[in-house]
Parts: C-alpha cells; structure tokens; sequence
C-alpha cells in the first residue's frame, strides 16, 4: 500500500474526531451523539453510502477488522467517516472516506 499525504484540514478532523477517550460499550449505545442521527438519516435519504458499503471497500483494499467509525465533515464540508482499521499485520490504521461517493482520500497509520 502506498503512504498518501494528508491535507492539514483532513488531518486536524481526523485528529478532533478519534483524539477523545472512547466512553464504556454500554454509554456508547445508551447515547448517540448527533452526527451519528445525522449520518443515518442521510444513509436512509439516499445522500450517502451505507457505512456496509464503505467497510467492504476498504477491506477488500486492506483485509484485517474494522475497530470504530466517526461521522465528520472536512473543513469545506465534505460530509466524511473515518474509519479507524487494523491490518492483518496488526497496524492501526485510520481511512478518511468519502462518505457520499466511497472514495478513500487518505489514510494515516503506521
């Protein structure tokens, strides 16, 4: 796999969005943040993909097991998941999706 650069903008979301501690299993399903409600409605609407659909991409792309996924926007509001990926190699790696068209804009990781 090749290393692609990241935009600053793209980056700094990414950064925002995984860079908090991740609350227990149980508070996470007893409260949904909004951008999750956001992110379903749009799915139901037709105005952006299937997380299913994003997930078989990328691990057709890069087998190895889906970890979390937050729903964000980019700086210009490019309405984005990033998916946070580990390996088959055991790197943790996170992909930066297009949440509308699929394509993968970046990916940070080691």
């Amino acid at each position: 796999m090749s290393r692609r650069r990241c935009s600053p903008a793209l980056l700094g979301l990414a950064v925002l969005l995984l860079g908090g501690t991740p609350a227990p299993a149980a508070a996470q399903r007893a409260v949904q943040p909004p951008e999750q409600d956001r992110a379903r409605d749009a799915v139901r609407d037709g105005r952006l993909l299937p997380l299913s659909q994003v997930l078989a991409a990328i691990a057709a792309r890069a087998p190895g097991d889906h970890l979390d996924t937050r729903f964000g926007e980019t700086v210009d509001g490019r309405p984005v998941y990033l998916v946070t990926w580990r390996t088959q190699d055991n790197r943790v790696v996170v992909f930066v999706v297009d949440a509308r068209t699929g394509r993968i804009l970046d990916q940070r990781g080691d």
